[in-house]
This record gives C-alpha cells, structure tokens and sequence, in this order.
C-alpha cells in the first residue's frame, strides 16, 4: 500500500489555483500535496485594447487568468497552452479558444506553422505572457513575417527554500513522486535542493517531468526523471500509473 506515499506537486504560485493536474493525479494511490516553487506577480495593469479580428496568444494558466483583467473583450481568438488554461478561458468566458498541447511557446510555434490561417491577417498578432520566457516565440513569429505586440502581464521569482512540510516528508521518505511542469521552476527546485537535501535524499525519489527540457535542468546522475515524449500534463498521470505497474510499491 502506498497510503502513507506522497507525489509532490511543484508549480507557480499565482492568485488563482491551477487545479487540474492535481485532480487527475488523484485518483491514483497516494496522498497529493502542491507546494510553490515561483511566486506569481502581476506587473502590467493598464487595459490592452483588442479588437474582433485580433488574435491573442498566451502561454500558461497565469497569462489567461491576467488577460481576462486587461480587457473586457472576449470574442477574438484565443490560443491557450494546455487543458488547464483551456478550462480557465472558457470559464472566464472567451469564446473563441484555439488549444495547443504541450509545456511552451515552441509547441505554439510548429501548431501555428502547421496550421497557417487567414485568421492571422486580419487583425494584429497579440502575444500576452510571462516577462521572462524561455522560448522567444514573439520573435520567432517576427522572423515568418507577422507583427506581434508583446505584452509582458507578469514575472516569476523563484522561492528562496523549502517548505518545512516537504523537507520533513522527503526526510522520512514518504515522497515517492516529484511533479516539474518548467525549466524555470525545474531550476529553481535543483538550486533549493543543493542547499536542504543530499543525495541519498533524492535518490529515493522519482521525478515526473513535463518534458525532455524541463528535465534537463535535473542534471546530476541520482535524479531519476521520467518524462513524455509529447509535452502535456495529462502524460504525467500515465508515466506514474505505468511505473507502478511495472515496479509496484
């Protein structure tokens, strides 16, 4: 029985709860707790005119949730990043929501190249994200050829140290999954780590990774990362459930 197993979920702190993975994640057997590993904050609060013939693009959950303060707007088309900013759009009542599987701006990228729509010319490419971004998919969009105006809404900072809950169950080894949804907070959980836990700590802890690049920043040899080969959240549940099955308790 795992009863007393937790899987840890790491995640931005913002000032909406991003549920969804942890719903799904628990109907498997273990106790799901979430903790931050970057503090959201809002940074731009002057209203973002859109027209009907606009399109939008976010990047994450926070973006979405952001957006929807900055304009009254809610019939231009919308490109959301994963089910739960899907979820988060609709119920902020957008209307026209184009959603794109995977963790960051490149997904967008190769959607919008392979799905090339006279949509994108009829009004002005608006990209509405994080100030610190990975992937630089305004600019990649400038060198295809189309305008974009880039509207930095929020910043990340990572978290100086752990929680005392979650070194204390890492400690007593009650942590058998470790759940990674960014490079950036991926980074951030590395350089904590160095300062409160050692190896034989995270040795007995397997590390769910949204994706090749988020793992990537896990990279000693005692870090056990699993990921999918398509970036999306609803994979990690299955990495989980079919670990378990082929290895058990």
């Amino acid at each position: 029985m795992k009863k007393n197993k937790y899987i840890i979920i790491f995640r931005s702190s913002g000032p909406l709860k991003n549920t969804y993975l942890l719903d799904k994640l628990a109907r498997l057997n273990y106790k799901i707790e979430d903790y931050p590993i970057l503090n959201v904050k809002k940074i731009y609060t002057k209203e973002i005119k859109i027209n009907d013939n606009d399109v939008v693009i976010t990047s994450s959950f926070n973006s979405v949730y952001y957006l929807s303060q900055l304009t009254q707007n809610r019939t231009f088309i919308l490109y959301t990043l994963g089910k739960a900013a899907t979820f988060l759009a609709k119920e902020l009542g957008f209307k026209n929501i184009i959603e794109c599987n995977g963790d960051s701006g490149n997904i967008l990228l190769n959607f919008i190249k392979n799905n090339k729509s006279k949509t994108f010319n009829k009004g002005s490419i608006i990209y509405a994200g994080a100030k610190e971004i990975s992937f630089n998919l305004p600019k990649e969009l400038s060198c295809l050829g189309y305008k974009v105006k880039r509207y930095k809404i929020y910043s990340t900072e990572a978290i100086s140290q752990f929680s005392s809950n979650f070194l204390n169950l890492v400690k007593k080894r009650n942590v058998s999954w470790i759940v990674l949804l960014s490079s950036k907070g991926a980074k951030a959980f590395h350089d904590n780590a160095k300062k409160a836990l050692n190896k034989e700590d995270l040795s007995f802890i397997n590390f769910a990774c949204i994706s090749s690049n988020v793992a990537k920043n896990l990279n000693k040899k005692y870090f056990k990362t699993f990921y999918p080969k398509t970036p999306n959240t609803n994979f990690i549940k299955k990495i989980i459930s079919q670990y378990e099955e082929k290895y058990g308790s």
